[in-house]
């Protein structure tokens, strides 16, 4: 560990950031288990979801000559990629509890790459995780009615909102430093990005104060925009809104450590 973690530091900044992937993607890799379940879990959950809430599309303000499969897929890629984005803390977490993070701030590297590493990592395993949820998907019928410059959208927003949830998440594991916290307070985030929103039924049919915080929910305009590209239905404006909230969060989470660090400075004169 003493030789990698060296080579790192003595690297230009792009070897360093590769050398931080790989690592993270390597031990990924090494819980099988794990690996498994975070990959599989999508699609077991749009199965469930797909069978058990079919009624909504029954129900009022439900679009019109939608099923409720091709409703629910997009959804079901933005909700899977706020799950999945409390790997990122829980990793964190664990590179502070067995002193790696320390490690990492003795070296001479910049401070965001281990963050920058994790988002990639997310990147990577959110597109494996789309693949399957789409192929899941088409076994229940789901259809693509976009054209090839929506797919394309629709996989930028993706990744976009990946890296917001990665970094949010990745700020989580940095503050609170103990795995365990870290999957609770985690959950705790995750709920109310997945369920004020569109994700499992119209907006319009969710009370009016949950309508009203689902306007400042990223997720809730990932989700609008990806089923607007499934649908083929979206349009210029869905995708900039989605990118410009998920990419406010991205920044937003990214300053929090640089104002702690100036209010410290600021604190020590």
């Amino acid at each position: 560990m003493t030789t990698s973690t060296t080579a790192i530091g003595r690297s230009p900044i792009g070897n360093q950031l590769t050398a931080l992937t790989v690592r993270n993607l390597r031990t990924s890799a090494r819980v099988p288990q794990l690996l498994m379940f975070s990959l599989t879990m999508p699609m077991a959950m749009l199965v469930l979801f797909s069978q058990v809430f079919r009624s909504v599309a029954a129900g009022p303000g439900f679009p019109a000559g939608v099923s409720y499969i091709d409703f629910l897929t997009p959804a079901m890629l933005a909700v899977s990629t706020v799950m999945a984005g409390t790997n990122a803390g829980v990793s964190a977490a664990i590179d502070h509890t067995n002193g790696l993070h320390d490690r990492f701030a003795a070296l001479p590297m910049r401070a965001t790459l281990p963050g920058m590493a994790r988002t990639i990592n997310e990147a990577v395993f959110t597109l494996a995780r789309a693949a399957l949820l789409g192929i899941a998907a088409v076994l229940l019928g789901f259809g693509f009615h976009g054209t090839a410059v929506d797919a394309v959208a629709a996989v930028v927003v993706l990744v976009v909102l990946a890296g917001a949830m990665s970094a949010l998440f990745g700020l989580i594991g940095d503050r609170l430093r103990r795995p365990d916290v870290v999957q609770f307070a985690g959950m705790m985030v995750m709920m109310p990005l997945m369920f004020i929103s569109s994700a499992f039924a119209p907006i319009e049919t969710v009370p009016g104060w949950m309508q009203a915080m689902a306007l400042v929910n990223p997720v809730a305009h990932a989700t609008d925009a990806l089923r607007g590209h499934v649908l083929g239905t979206a349009t210029a404006g869905d995708t900039a809104t989605a990118l410009v909230a998920a990419i406010g969060l991205w920044a937003a989470v990214t300053a929090v450590p640089v104002l702690t660090r100036l209010g410290r400075q600021a604190r020590a004169r």
